[in-house]
């Protein structure tokens, strides 16, 4: 399979693609998929929505709205599981941070899975974003679950990378998330969210992640 991708703005047809990549990464049902119109009309109001090709092929999507303040929040990051590993995830957010910036944009913010330890590796060591807030059950309402997922708040000033302060604490969260059973999944959301919101509290930011493949284990990193 060749590695060669290249990221652009997804439009028409192909934004019905995204939301499908987007809903199965996130094991959205029917209800909690995003709407391609709604996409659409979001671009057309400073929202950006840009995708991963091989050819014409979509292997890669990333959805963000216009936010307060001249923000953008972000609302998915999917890639296709056969080209995961392999930058494309990398590459859609560098993009995303390039237009955001070409339209006046300085921040970018999300939500993500504190016990995704790629998509933290990602966003925190390998963007230079921050893990800054710790919201429980966010979406518990609209999105009924048998472990109702807790969210973090991710933030990332996109006009230059601030200093990292050496480690004060460290958090550790599942090496693979999918490999928990029900009864795993619920110990490690309530002993993460106790162990976050503490350090959180402390005004400590998540700026890392450290992988221990050969233990299988993974730490989300906090500096002062």
């Amino acid at each position: 399979m060749p590695d060669a991708f290249a990221v652009r703005d997804a439009t028409g047809a192909e934004l019905v693609a995204g939301c499908a990549l987007l809903a199965r990464a996130l094991d959205f049902a029917d209800r909690d998929a995003v709407a391609p119109w709604l996409v659409q009309t979001a671009t057309g109001c400073g929202g950006l929505a840009l995708g991963g090709f091989v050819g014409e092929r979509l292997v890669g999507f990333s959805f963000a709205l216009a936010g307060a303040g001249g923000e953008l929040f972000s609302c998915g990051l999917a890639v296709d599981p056969a080209w995961r590993g392999r930058g494309v995830g990398r590459a859609l957010k560098l993009a995303q941070r390039e237009r955001a910036l070409r339209l006046g944009v300085t921040r970018i913010r999300w939500t993500a899975d504190p016990l995704s330890a790629p998509a933290l590796g990602l966003y925190l060591s390998g963007l230079g974003a921050r893990l800054v807030a710790y919201a429980p059950e966010l979406y518990a309402a609209v999105r009924p679950a048998p472990v109702p997922p807790d969210d973090v708040v991710i933030d990332w000033p996109l006009a230059s990378a601030a200093a990292v302060a050496a480690p004060a604490a460290r958090v550790e969260i599942p090496f693979d998330r999918r490999a928990l059973d029900s009864a795993e999944l619920r110990r490690s959301r309530l002993r993460v969210r106790n162990d976050m919101t503490r350090v959180l509290a402390s005004g400590a930011v998540g700026t890392g992640v450290a992988v221990d493949r050969a233990a299988r284990r993974a730490w989300v990193l906090f500096s002062a």
